[in-house]
């Protein structure tokens, strides 16, 4: 009699462990479908990586402050990003070389409409079925040319990274490239002996969102 008793008091507990355990795991998947995502200008920056030598050799840089606006907040990240605008002011550029600065800032961007300042927002922007990565679109206004920039994105946690190609002949900035390439041209030379600066420059959106549950 006495084990019988043990048995349905341990079968009890058994079945409340289990309880317990769905009943927090549902509360969670709950919590976790209330949240919401948005775009924290604080935390959102863009770096860039351009390319010298006939090697096609890298450069980074990235532009301390980005400026946000139409910011909304949403039930998923998609929705979080799109529509929203963004300008970019030149002189808050960091290449991480204090000498070279002035001369991107100077021939280069001193060479463009408006100073170079850039414009832009989000056209559109999916998510995969895994959820951790994805496409989307950035009008990008600068030099007084709009374009489309496509972008690939990955999602970890709420890290949000994106990154694009720009060609900047298709913003009619080429003259000023030439200009730039000028003034360092010792220094974008090869073993070959020809100094280049190529168009293509790789841009990287990092952003770290805003989550909040309820």
């Amino acid at each position: 009699m006495k084990s019988r008793i043990n048995s349905f008091y341990q079968s009890v507990l058994i079945f409340s462990v289990f309880s317990l355990a769905g009943s927090l795991q549902f509360n969670s998947l709950s919590a976790e479908a209330s949240c919401k995502y948005s775009v924290s200008q604080e935390t959102t920056g863009l770096e860039w990586k351009a390319f010298k030598f006939t090697e096609k050799t890298g450069v980074g840089g990235k532009f301390t402050k980005v400026s946000i606006s139409g910011a909304k907040s949403s039930a998923n990240v998609p929705d979080a990003l799109k529509g929203l605008k963004f300008s970019i002011d030149p002189l808050d550029l960091d290449s991480g070389n204090a000498e070279r600065d002035p001369k991107i800032k100077g021939a280069f961007f001193g060479n463009l409409k408006k100073s170079g300042k850039i414009e832009g927002s989000v056209s559109s922007a999916k998510l995969d079925t895994d959820g951790k990565s994805g496409t989307g679109i950035v009008k990008l206004v600068w030099n007084g040319v709009s374009k489309d920039v496509p972008l690939q994105f990955t999602l970890t946690g709420e890290v949000l990274e994106a990154k694009g190609l720009v060609d900047v002949n298709n913003w009619n900035a080429g003259k000023a490239l030439t200009a730039l390439n000028t003034v360092c041209s010792d220094l974008h030379k090869s073993k070959d002996g020809k100094s280049v600066l190529w168009p293509d420059v790789e841009i990287t959106i990092k952003s770290t969102l805003k989550k909040d549950c309820k």
